[in-house]
Order: structure tokens, then C-alpha cells, then sequence
């Protein structure tokens, strides 16, 4: 179990929120570490993308995707596809998707929503994981504040919780707080982004950070979040 929630929340760290308007998105990559105290810790690496497509009226269909490999882990994947209704006010939809290592799957289902303010963004989600190769399922809940200091200057803060139900009262609880932010250059479409991450469980706890490099295609920082793909952070309980 602890390994597990340490691979979960590598793949957190690397959800940050993702591109703009119809048929577009980032593609980057990222480094990290995931440290779990008493010299257990490890760095990752890896790549990550996200696009977002228009449907008819309102509706947006949205990719994300990351792969990622551990000095001391596994390989890990993610994969989800979202479909919602966005106007200038609020977004709500929902999605499904995958993740998981060399020997481990987990399936995911939820919902999202995001309700836009002058310079900010206050995003959510619920979510459901089952994982049949640990014989587990679990739920969860993720709260994310979006600051925008101008259009290509993002600041982020999230709380999320979940539970985890492995069976044979093997039954854990999970508490994440994290930090980030994101920055585009005004001279080209790249931008780079940092966060931290501190997941709390009945076990111990894990400390990640990241850092990262993306190549954007279709405006601002400001515009992925109002027009693009700008789910994935929210899906890191995906990981559950």
C-alpha cells in the first residue's frame, strides 16, 4: 500500500492544469522526486500532454495523458478523457480513464466542475477508483484554487482527500495539500512550472516536488483555463 500511494502521488504532481480553446494543448517534460521519509525516496521523470477538442454548442472533449519512469519504481501511465459543458461563468462534466504500473491497473469515473471569477478559478472533483490486480477500490474528493497574477502567470493551490479500501480492513485514508505555478513567456509558446505536494496517510506521509517544461499551442495561460484543457490536475485522485 505504501509503495502504491507513493506512485499516486508522483502521478499527481504531474497534473497541472493544461491548454486552450478548440484542438489545442501542451506537450512536456517533467522531473521530480517523491520522498517518503527514512531515505525512501526516489526521482522520477517523464513526459505528459493534454488536448482539447470542440464539440457542438458548449460541449469540449478533453485528452491528458502522462508516462513516467522512477529511479526506484516502476513505470507509470495515466490516461483519462473528459466531456463537458463550459460557458464564461462555470464548467461541469465528468470522466473516465486509466492508471497504472508494470503490475497494477486502476479504472476511474467522475465528476468535475469549475466556477470562474475575475482572476481566479475555483475547480473541483469527485472520483471513483477500482483496481482489481490489489483488489481495491476507493473514492475521493480534490478542491483547486487557480490564481492569475496577469494572463501568463498562474498560482495554484489544492486540498484533496481520499479512501482507500483494500480489503481484510486494510482500509487508509489520504490527505494532500499542495502548491504551484506556472509560467509563459511572452516570446514563445513555453512555459515552465514547479509544484510541491505533501500526501498524508495512515502510514506516514509523502513529500513531491516537480519541475517542468511544455511547448503550448493556442494562447495564454488565462485562455487554456477559460477555452482549453484545463482538467488534468484535478484527476491526480485518479490515482486512488
Amino acid at each position: 500500500m505504501r509503495n502504491w500511494i507513493i506512485g499516486a502521488a508522483a502521478v499527481l504532481a504531474l497534473a497541472v492544469p493544461g491548454a486552450a480553446a478548440a484542438q489545442t494543448g501542451y506537450a512536456g517534460v517533467v522531473y521530480g522526486n517523491a520522498d517518503a521519509g527514512t531515505g525512501d525516496d526516489t526521482d522520477f521523470y517523464g513526459v505528459e500532454g493534454a488536448v482539447a477538442f470542440a464539440g457542438s454548442g458548449s460541449i469540449v472533449f478533453e485528452v491528458d495523458a502522462s508516462y513516467t519512469d522512477a529511479d526506484e519504481g516502476d513505470e507509470a501511465y495515466g490516461l483519462v478523457g473528459h466531456v463537458y459543458a463550459r460557458n464564461d461563468n462555470h464548467l461541469f462534466g465528468g470522466f473516465v480513464g486509466i492508471s497504472g504500473s508494470d503490475d497494477s491497473e486502476t479504472v476511474i469515473a467522475g465528476l468535475e466542475a469549475n466556477k470562474y471569477f475575475a482572476n481566479w478559478t475555483l475547480a473541483g472533483a469527485v472520483a471513483y477508483g477500482n483496481n482489481d490486480d490489489a483488489d481495491a477500490d476507493g473514492y475521493g474528493v480534490n478542491v483547486e484554487a487557480r490564481f492569475f497574477i496577469h494572463d501568463n502567470f498562474r498560482i495554484d493551490a489544492n486540498a484533496g482527500w481520499a479512501n482507500v479500501d483494500a480489503g481484510a480492513g486494510d482500509d487508509e485514508d489520504a490527505t494532500t495539500l499542495g502548491i504551484g505555478g506556472e509560467y509563459q513567456f511572452a516570446a514563445a509558446p513555453i512555459s515552465v512550472r514547479a509544484g510541491y505536494s505533501n500526501t498524508d496517510f495512515d502510514g506516514g506521509d509523502v513529500d513531491v516536488w516537480s519541475i517542468g517544461l511544455r511547448y503550448n499551442w493556442g494562447g495564454t495561460l488565462r485562455d487554456r483555463d477559460r477555452n482549453g484543457a484545463s482538467q488534468a490536475s484535478l484527476v491526480g485522485i485518479a490515482g486512488l
